[in-house]
């Protein structure tokens, strides 16, 4: 690239980081990402303070660096301005290797998408995760749901020798009685959702049998819509679709693909009491995976709770179990999956990428 042009390019990032970086990133968070802006010749542009943390560096000293200067050369390409074998045009996704203390690497895992600035694209957004601590993460959730398993297997086992009890003579009693039965319907209305909370239980507990086969992702997703379209009615939500799918097929249980998506777009229903837009897009995120996004109009999820939603048992509804969504992680991830969840108080976004199949 011509020395005139890449002075053109960051003049033009600067310009995009003057406007953007004092208002906070539409995208990322400034407090809790661990993230730099790129030039186009590799140069660091900005750095935020989760970051300076991470690479164990002053904001001042890592602006005078490349990234040859933080990466392994191994991960870079020839002329070690960007990734190897990795495009600046769209979001990429990636393990590699940062070489910044003699005769250490750090294991991160890497994400980067372009800048664009009057249709062309100036820069890159670069955020990193230590895999370690993406590790113990897991290994922490695990823990936990292994300990709610045990606790949700007994619970389970308590609960259902009784309902089958009350079950049993409910139907009794509804065949003796001959007056008005809407008392019985209300009552068997919440056996059957006792038994919802109790599958859920089982769920957590001890995984149900899989049926994994090719699945085509955008008829998936219109057999969900399709289900939850009542509800959708009756909440006066508008849903907007927008798939930038042709045939790609996913691997994986039907059934508990469609719960996982119910639950979300159930979620996304009830954070707009009052009605709005629930947008629910799928398209290729690498050349290996799919995403699907699930976005609404609805009150946000507050910083403090956002980080432990995936926590069996924690809940903010009045009459929430707090399953749905430690559930849907599990299933996620036996898929070979990933969940990101974005919220502010103009709305969430849920992300699930999984991996598709030839």
């Amino acid at each position: 690239m011509e020395r005139e042009e890449i002075r053109r390019l960051n003049f033009l990032l600067q310009l995009y980081i003057d406007v953007n970086v004092d208002k906070d990133f539409s995208v990322l968070s400034k407090n809790t990402d661990p993230f730099f802006i790129l030039k186009m010749d590799g140069q660091l542009a900005y750095v935020n303070e989760v970051c300076e943390k991470l690479l164990g560096s002053t904001r001042l000293d890592l602006l005078q660096m490349s990234l040859r200067d933080i990466f392994s050369s191994l991960c870079l390409n020839a002329t070690q301005t960007f990734f190897l074998e990795k495009g600046r045009e769209k979001l990429t996704n990636f393990d590699s290797k940062i070489s910044m203390m003699p005769e250490t690497l750090m294991d991160v895992n890497v994400t980067t998408f372009p800048i664009l600035f009057n249709e062309e694209v100036v820069g890159s957004y670069v955020v990193l995760k230590d895999i370690s601590l993406i590790k113990r993460e897991r290994q922490i959730l695990s823990e936990k749901q292994a300990v709610a398993g045990q606790l949700a297997a007994g619970i389970a086992h308590e609960i259902r020798n009784p309902i089958t009890a009350i079950k049993g003579f409910l139907q009794l009693m509804v065949g003796e009685y001959k007056g008005e039965t809407m008392y019985f319907n209300i009552v068997e209305s919440e056996i059957a959702r006792i038994e919802v909370i109790l599958k859920e239980l089982m769920v957590l507990a001890t995984p149900i049998k899989k049926k994994y086969e090719k699945l085509k992702i955008s008829l998936l997703l219109d057999q969900v819509l399709a289900l939850m379209e009542s509800q959708v009615l009756l909440n006066n939500i508008q849903v907007e679709v927008r798939y930038n799918l042709n045939e790609e097929t996913i691997f994986g249980d039907e059934n508990q693909l469609k719960q996982v998506f119910i639950n979300y777009i159930k979620n996304a229903i009830e954070a707009m009491p009052d009605g709005g837009m629930l947008l629910v897009e799928g398209s290729i995120y690498t050349a290996d995976h799919v995403q699907i996004r699930i976005i609404d109009q609805g009150f946000g999820i507050p910083a403090d709770i956002i980080d432990r939603i995936s926590e069996p048992f924690y809940t903010t509804k009045e009459n929430g179990t707090g399953l749905g969504m430690p559930v849907s992680y599990q299933i996620i991830e036996e898929h070979k999956g990933k969940i990101n969840i974005k919220s502010s108080p103009d709305g969430t976004c849920i992300e699930v990428n999984l991996p598709v199949v030839s």
